[in-house]
C-alpha cells in the first residue's frame, strides 16, 4: 500500500503548486514530482521492499544502477525532451495570453470608471448649480418677504 502514500504526495504536490491566473493550470516543481513517478515505478515494477532498498541505497549514494536505467529511459524517450520544451513553450504563451487579457480588462475597467466618474461629475455639478440657485433665491426673497410683511401692517 505504499503507492497510494506516494499517489497522496503526488496530489499534494499538485495541489500545493503555484496556480496561473485565468486557467486551469498549476506550476509545479518538476523533480519532486519526477521523484515521486520513480519512487511509483518502483513500487509497481519490485514491489515495495524493492523500492525501499532502493532508496536506502540511493540515500548511501549506491544509485549507480538507477542512473543507468534512467540513462536507458532517457535514450529510449527523447521525445519526452521535445514535449517538455514544446510544453514550456505552450506555457509561455498562455502566461502571455493571460498578462494581454488582465491588462485589456485593467484598461477596460479603468475606462468604465472614468466614464461613471465623469457622469457623477456632471450629475454633483448640475445639483450645486440647483444648490446655489436655491440659496440665492431665499437670500433675494427674504427681504422682499420682510417687505411684504411691513405693508400689510
Amino acid at each position: 500500500m505504499e503507492i497510494l502514500g506516494l499517489l497522496d504526495a503526488l496530489e499534494s504536490m499538485i495541489l500545493d503548486g503555484t496556480k496561473i491566473p485565468l486557467t486551469k493550470k498549476v506550476l509545479i516543481n518538476e523533480e519532486a514530482i519526477l521523484g515521486v513517478i520513480d519512487k511509483m515505478r518502483l513500487v509497481i515494477q519490485g514491489g515495495g521492499k524493492f523500492a525501499k532498498e532502493a532508496l536506502v541505497s540511493k540515500q548511501r549514494g549506491e544509485s549507480v544502477e538507477i542512473v543507468v536505467e534512467g540513462e536507458k529511459l532517457a535514450t529510449d524517450r527523447p521525445s519526452l525532451v521535445d514535449c517538455r520544451s514544446a510544453e514550456e513553450t505552450k506555457a509561455v504563451e498562455v502566461l502571455q495570453q493571460a498578462y494581454q487579457m488582465a491588462k485589456e480588462i485593467r484598461e477596460g475597467a479603468d475606462k468604465y470608471a472614468d466614464e461613471i466618474l465623469a457622469n457623477l461629475e456632471a450629475t454633483s455639478t448640475r445639483i450645486l448649480r440647483t444648490v446655489k440657485a436655491g440659496r440665492e433665491r431665499l437670500k433675494g426673497e427674504q427681504p422682499v418677504a420682510a417687505g411684504r410683511q411691513n405693508e400689510k401692517e
